[in-house]
């Protein structure tokens, strides 16, 4: 075999990158590297402080609220127009802190955001934060996670009034479906007791004319009051005429008299159910009127001494009522306005939150900046040296 007598074709040298002339092109350069890479650095920095914002967060507890109830609540959080009619209502659509909640309100998606439901609560916080949970549902939820953020301090308050609507949500949301559930039922039941009050009104009187032909028929046959009342008869339905008269008069007589205790109960509870139809029935209408979860609470006073106000409280059924009422009023009161709270109170636990930090945006704006004033450097200089090329080209060119 012969040798390859074929040269190697020549190494193309223009594909190569000579490392001295690019470090020297770059050294030339440095005092446009550093500019730029200052001016990514103050840029970075300029990011960082821009994006500062003041963020409040609270955790407001909610008991009574459970997970699988909470869509019912969580489609009233999330209505902006729910929350600018709450604004209204409490005149603080006109304040700062009511101007940036209006704000929020324009944006579904801001708003729910804002409002997110918690679960997750360990044995420290509940020690730390002197709460405790079911430990039957440890998944429960506990409360409400309400987080604002805004450029300038606001110093929490805008959380305590986000906190104040969840409430007034949660209020009106339960309010309405008791008390048009109370006043229906209510009325319903006055009016079966009345119509069953009826049905024993007349069985009274058939049985008092049942006794009093009983007693004829005595006075008639004096021998049938000494009938043997030690006869063995049979008591199915339908039997009864078969005992002597004087035993038919004794149970006619005591059967009016079971009629009568009925009838008395039933009275006393005809006038118990008036009394919470009333009491119900005005309170749904209260709450058809704009008013806040707060006045709606403090007006059921008002509405129960108005629903009492024809009746005598000396009586015992009245007076049993007007207690019942009472407890389940203040019951109401201790779980919406005294056990929803704040774990800790917003105000003052205001944080500046940058993203990014002012460190990372100094460093990544310099990065940013030098790799920038890299490439400018060597489009500048390759820019440059095609520049000399052509010139050089043109000079040699003959004429």
């Amino acid at each position: 075999m012969q040798p390859n007598q074929y040269p190697p074709p020549p190494a193309n040298t223009e594909d190569e990158i000579d490392l001295r002339q690019l470090v020297t092109v770059l050294w030339r350069q440095k005092a446009l590297i550093i500019a730029i890479g200052v001016l990514g650095a103050a840029i970075g920095l300029g990011a960082s402080l821009f994006s500062t914002k003041h963020v409040t967060e609270g955790l407001f507890l909610t008991p009574g609220v459970s997970a699988a109830n909470y869509k019912r609540y969580e489609h009233v959080f999330s209505s902006g127009a729910r929350l600018q009619q709450f604004l209204q209502t409490t005149d603080q659509a006109t304040t700062p802190e009511g101007g940036l909640l209006w704000t929020l309100a324009d944006t579904q998606d801001a708003l729910r955001d804002a409002l997110k439901p918690e679960f997750a609560f360990t044995d420290r916080d509940q020690k730390t934060f002197g709460v405790k949970l079911d430990d039957d549902n440890p998944g429960a939820m506990i409360g409400v996670r309400i987080q604002l953020a805004h450029k300038d301090p606001t110093g929490g308050t805008p959380v305590a009034l986000l906190a104040e609507y969840v409430r007034d949500s949660i209020i009106r949301v339960n309010m309405e479906a008791t008390m048009l559930a109370q006043c229906t039922e209510y009325s319903t039941r006055e009016q079966e007791l009345r119509n069953a009050q009826i049905q024993n009104d007349f069985a009274i009187r058939q049985e008092e004319e049942r006794l009093a032909n009983l007693r004829e028929i005595i006075a008639r046959n004096p021998s049938a009051s000494t009938i043997d009342n030690r006869q063995i008869v049979s008591l199915e339905k339908g039997t009864e005429r078969f005992l002597s008269p004087a035993a038919q008069l004794v149970a006619s007589e005591i059967h009016i008299a079971d009629m009568k205790l009925a009838e008395a109960r039933r009275k006393r509870e005809r006038i118990a159910s008036a009394l919470k139809r009333d009491y119900y029935c005005q309170a749904q209408q209260a709450l058809q009127q704009p008013t806040t979860g707060r006045a709606f609470l403090r007006s059921l006073e008002n509405i129960q001494t108005a629903a009492f106000q024809d009746h005598d409280r000396t009586l015992d059924i009245v007076e049993q009522t007007w207690n019942e009422i009472d407890v389940q009023r203040e019951n109401w009161s201790s779980n919406y306005l005294s056990s929803m709270r704040f774990v800790a109170s917003p105000e003052g636990a205001e944080v500046k939150v940058r993203k990014p930090g002012l460190a990372l945006g100094l460093v990544l704006g310099g990065m940013l900046g030098g790799m920038l004033g890299i490439m400018i450097a060597l489009i500048r200089a390759w820019w440059r040296n095609e520049g000399e090329t052509t010139a050089a080209a043109t000079a040699n060119a003959p004429a």
